[in-house]
């Protein structure tokens, strides 16, 4: 057990500084430079939160490593695959669509840059981990590629697209909507002009955008339905630690954000993404049985 925690403690260092290192070589706009050292002037020890971000998004990736038989490369692709698209292209690429709230401070090359300081990271750390926490008794009954056909995809990530947009309407509207500071904050936003002056095309745009979000939700996790296929619970339980991440991330006092719209961004996030990552972990479960089911039953 200390030996695990100490190499648990180990692969969040090395997170840490790959993070900061990937942070400091980047070549961010000067609006988001000064946003962040004006904010580290007055919260010297926002750094201090982004331990938290740090260990979560370590957990996740540890707790996937322990409970699935894949090893080496082929658990190296696909937890690289999930952690990356899930975490830090969806959060990023849908934040773009909010960049006038930022007022200048941050900008779509910067985005992207905060794409690759993530990227950075996990390719620093995630092969540390595996050769930390992999399985050493793999059964190769278990590690099997399994393929679902096109038809159920295409209905799985339909059901996803819907999901998310009803469990992000439900939070939205019935907590973060409800305080007047949130609405301002993105009131000069396209989306925020269209959900409060009732404008048709951009509330078309922002709605799919949101199904979008949840159908690619839905399409970055699939690898886990051949990772983990012993305990339903462990399933359910790996899909909601990943999409966390970008929820855990409102922790650390941002620049970006008032204190209040961070906070709501935290409850917020938090919120439709436990209740979308329970129901489609129940889903893609039951998908996954009835696979195995077919397989034993042609055998």
């Amino acid at each position: 057990m200390i030996k695990t925690c100490f190499k648990f403690i180990v692969s969040v260092a090395i997170y840490t500084v790959a993070f900061f290192v990937a942070s400091a070589l980047m070549p961010y706009s000067q609006g988001f430079m000064e946003s962040n050292d004006l904010h580290l002037e007055e919260y010297p020890a926002a750094m201090l939160f982004h331990i938290v971000y740090f260990l979560w998004i370590c957990f996740a990736i540890y707790f996937i490593i322990r409970y699935t038989p894949y090893s080496g490369k082929r658990l190296f692709i696909r937890l690289l695959y999930i952690t990356f698209f899930t975490v830090f292209f969806i959060t990023f690429i849908g934040a773009m669509y909010s960049l006038e709230a930022f007022e200048g401070r941050i900008t779509r090359l910067d985005y992207f840059f905060v794409m690759l300081t993530g990227l950075f990271s996990l390719l620093a750390t995630i092969p540390v981990m595996i050769k930390f926490f992999e399985n050493k008794t793999i059964d190769n009954a278990v590690v099997q590629n399994r393929k679902l056909d096109v038809k159920t995809i295409v209905t799985y990530l339909g059901i996803c697209g819907i999901v998310y947009f009803v469990a992000y309407f439900i939070v939205a509207f019935l907590v973060q909507w409800q305080f007047e500071e949130f609405r301002n904050f993105y009131s000069d936003t396209q989306w925020g002009r269209a959900a409060w002056s009732g404008d048709r095309s951009g509330l078309f745009l922002w709605l799919s955008i949101t199904v979008l979000r949840g159908i690619l939700n839905g399409l970055f996790v699939l690898p886990l339905i051949s990772m983990i296929t012993k305990s339903r619970h462990i399933f359910i339980i790996s899909l909601c630690l990943i999409y966390l991440v970008p929820a855990i991330i409102h922790i650390a006092p941002n620049p970006m954000f008032p204190d209040t719209v961070r906070f709501l961004h935290l409850a917020g996030m938090t919120g439709t993404m436990l209740l979308f990552g329970v129901i489609i972990g129940c889903i893609l479960w039951r998908m996954l049985k009835k696979m195995l089911n077919k397989e034993i039953y042609a055998k």
